[in-house]
C-alpha cells in the first residue's frame, strides 16, 4: 500500500507569519502534535508540540513577565519557533517505507511533499490504523504464532494445515521470535482455533501458547 492511500489530504497548516498564540489556539483545541508551515503551498517548516513547549520556556526565561511576556508571545510568530529542516514522504513510497522513516528518526508524523508542494500529511496513528486492519483484529479472530524451521518450504504447508482444519486465515505475518526462531504469525477468521491448533501440532509444529486453543476447544 502506498503513502496516498492512508495519508490526511486536508492538511491544517499556518504560514511563516501566523502568530504564535494563533499557532497555540490552533494546534491545542484539536489535540495536534504537528503542524506544518507552508508558503504557497510550498513546506518551508514544520512546528511540534515540544518546539511550542520550547519556546514558552525561552520566553520565560528571558524575564519576561505579566504585560511584557503577553507582547513578547504576540510578536513570536511561526517562522521563529519552527524546524526548518523538514522529514518528508512521498505520495507514491509504501507505507512501509514511511514507517521505518518514523521509526527510525523518532519522529510521529511525515508532511507528504509532491514537487516541493504540501499534498498530504501521514501520522504513527495512520499507520497504526492500517497495522490494525491488515492484521484482521477489527473482525472477530484468533492469532496462532507457529514456530517454523528456518526454511522458506515450510510457510505453504502451514497455511495448508490451517485451512485444512476449516479456519480461513485472515493475514500472514513472518517475523523473528523472542529467542531468534522464525515465526509465523496468522490471524485466523474464527474464534475457536483449536482445530488448526490440532492440525498445525500433528505436523509437527509448535504453536505459542497454544493451551489457548485448546480452552477453546473444552
Amino acid at each position: 500500500m502506498l503513502v496516498k492511500d492512508i495519508m490526511q489530504r486536508d492538511v491544517v497548516t499556518v504560514t511563516p507569519d501566523t502568530r504564535f498564540f494563533q499557532v497555540l489556539r490552533l494546534l491545542q483545541p484539536r489535540g495536534f502534535r504537528h503542524v506544518p508551515v507552508a508558503d504557497n503551498e510550498t513546506l518551508v517548516g514544520i512546528i511540534s508540540d515540544r518546539d511550542i513547549k520550547q519556546a514558552m520556556v525561552s520566553l520565560a526565561g528571558a524575564g519576561a513577565v505579566g504585560a511584557e511576556l503577553e507582547r513578547a508571545r504576540e510578536r513570536l510568530t511561526a517562522s521563529e519557533i519552527m524546524g526548518r529542516t523538514v522529514i518528508t514522504i512521498g505520495p507514491m513510497d509504501t507505507v512501509e517505507e514511511a514507517a521505518r522513516v518514523m521509526a527510525t528518526q523518532k519522529i510521529s508524523a511525515l508532511p507528504v511533499t509532491e514537487g516541493g508542494r504540501l499534498v498530504g500529511i501521514v501520522t504513527e496513528t495512520d499507520v497504526l490504523a492500517l497495522f490494525v486492519r491488515a492484521m484482521g483484529v477489527l473482525e472477530p479472530s484468533s492469532r496462532l504464532d507457529v514456530t517454523l524451521p528456518d526454511t522458506e518450504a515450510e510457510l505453504g504447508d502451514v497455511a495448508h494445515a490451517v485451512e485444512s482444519a476449516g479456519a480461513r486465515i485472515v493475514s500472514v505475518m513472518t517475523m523473528r521470535g523472542p529467542g531468534g526462531e522464525r515465526e509465523v504469525v496468522l490471524r485466523v477468521a474464527t474464534i475457536n482455533p483449536g482445530p488448526a491448533v490440532a492440525a498445525l501440532q500433528a505436523r509437527g509444529y509448535r504453536v505459542r501458547d497454544a493451551d489457548r486453543g485448546a480452552a477453546a476447544r473444552a
